[in-house]
Order: C-alpha cells, then sequence, then structure tokens
C-alpha cells in the first residue's frame, strides 16, 4: 500500500474527534470540581449536549488558526492567547444565544470576574492551558490520523 493511499480524516471526522474529547474533558473537569470543592467521592460530571458542538467548532477554529499562526512562526505563547481570546468569545457568544432559549448550561455568576454569567476571569488559566494542551497533543495527533489499509512497518529500517 502506497502512502498516497492513505486518506486524512474529514472535517466532519475531526469535528467528532474533538466534540467528543471536550465533552469527556468537561466531565471529568466537573466531576474533579465537585470532589475538590465538596469532597464528593462519586465523581459525579455533568455536562450538556449543547457540548458537543460548541467543543466540536470551536476547536476545528483553533485547529484552522493554528495552521495559519504556525505557517506565520508565532510563538507557543502568543497563539495560545490568541486561542483564549477566541476560547472567551466563543463561550460568550455560545452563551448568550444559548441564553435566549433558557439553555445555556453554565452559570459564572457565583465567580467574582463574571460577565453576564456568561464567561469568568477565574478560567483564564484553564483555558490558556487547556488550549496549549489541545494544540500540542489533540490537534496535532488528530491531524496525524489517516483512513487506510494498516502500513506494516520496514524491518530493514529498524536498528
Amino acid at each position: 500500500m502506497a502512502e498516497s493511499d492513505l486518506i486524512p480524516l474529514s472535517m466532519l471526522w475531526r469535528f467528532y474527534v474533538y466534540a467528543i474529547h471536550g465533552y469527556v474533558t468537561e466531565i471529568m473537569f466537573t466531576a474533579t470540581w465537585e470532589f475538590v470543592i465538596n469532597q464528593n467521592w462519586k465523581f459525579p460530571g455533568s455536562t450538556s449536549v449543547w457540548a458537543l458542538p460548541i467543543y466540536g467548532f470551536s476547536t476545528l477554529m483553533i485547529e484552522q488558526m493554528y495552521l495559519k499562526l504556525v505557517e506565520r512562526k508565532v510563538p507557543l505563547l502568543g497563539r495560545a492567547v490568541i486561542y483564549t481570546i477566541w476560547t472567551y468569545s466563543w463561550e460568550f457568544s455560545t452563551g448568550f444565544i444559548l441564553k435566549k432559549f433558557d439553555a445555556c448550561p453554565w452559570d459564572y455568576t457565583p465567580f467574582e470576574g463574571d460577565f453576564m454569567g456568561l464567561v469568568t476571569l477565574e478560567y483564564a488559566p484553564l483555558w490558556f492551558f487547556g488550549s496549549v494542551f489541545c494544540e500540542i497533543l489533540i490537534i496535532k495527533y488528530t491531524r496525524m490520523v489517516y483512513w487506510g489499509a494498516p502500513v506494516k512497518a520496514d524491518k530493514t529500517k529498524q536498528s
């Protein structure tokens, strides 16, 4: 099988990977938060079905930013700042729309740095480091996944 027979994941499949990753991450985060704040050993995590399209589309957008910013040789720190600004914009926008339908699953009003209950400054470090993690591991490796028959290792190249 030639390398040209391999087909990269489509945007729809990458959306799926990104959506599931965000969904699971949010469940794990809320479970950890519940344990830390309330010492709940059951680790009940929660999210909303809205998290799937929110994380999927957001990460596809970060993926496109990543490709353009790396091409322009923007350092990781600069990229992470841009991703964090994007994340706040996206979280506010999607929350604002969902709130109009009484469907917004988050409410940051108990936080001191909240704006309209839709975003909070307290999460800036989480969004910053989360976006770095997302670029370095999730986006990079998802873009390396291909459809096709397994490629057999060339034993002559092994040392």
